[in-house]
């Protein structure tokens, strides 16, 4: 026999895992988006090369803020937690793909990058949770 949870209240999985994990989906994803925007806008102009981690880490900014934008829509609540919990997976995830595919050291720059996806995907999380709804006529 299954052991229902009270009237309301629903599992942890979805509750809270799916939507960060859909959201970190959305964040690699638009955060991939961006870095193709930003390689083709590199190939037209003339950038210096000093510019490519900013660049880079302004995609992660954004795409961190799509995730948690959207994690925070599903969830419904508490948007700051969900923005943070999918901000860190997102992290984790790309770090450890640059640190596994690319051989990259840990260094200061993945402290700023830290910093930039969590602080955009809580933002994405907070407004996602304070955005009103479609009204109805």
């Amino acid at each position: 026999m299954r052991n229902h949870s009270p009237k309301g209240e629903s599992s942890p999985v979805g509750k809270w895992i799916m939507p960060v994990l859909l959201g970190t989906v959305v964040s690699l994803l638009g955060t991939a988006v961006v870095l193709m925007l930003f390689a083709l806008l590199l190939t037209l102009q003339d950038i210096p090369q000093g510019a490519i981690v900013p660049l880079a880490i302004g995609a992660m900014g954004i795409g961190g803020f799509l995730g948690g934008y959207i994690s925070a829509r599903i969830c419904g609540q508490r948007g700051l937690l969900c923005g943070f919990l999918t901000g860190f997976v997102d992290y984790i995830i790309l770090t450890g793909i640059s640190l596994l595919a690319l051989h990259f050291s840990l260094d200061a720059s993945h402290a700023v990058r830290l910093v930039v996806v969590l602080a955009a995907c809580c933002t994405g999380g907070v407004l996602g949770v304070n955005r009103r709804g479609r009204r109805k006529a």
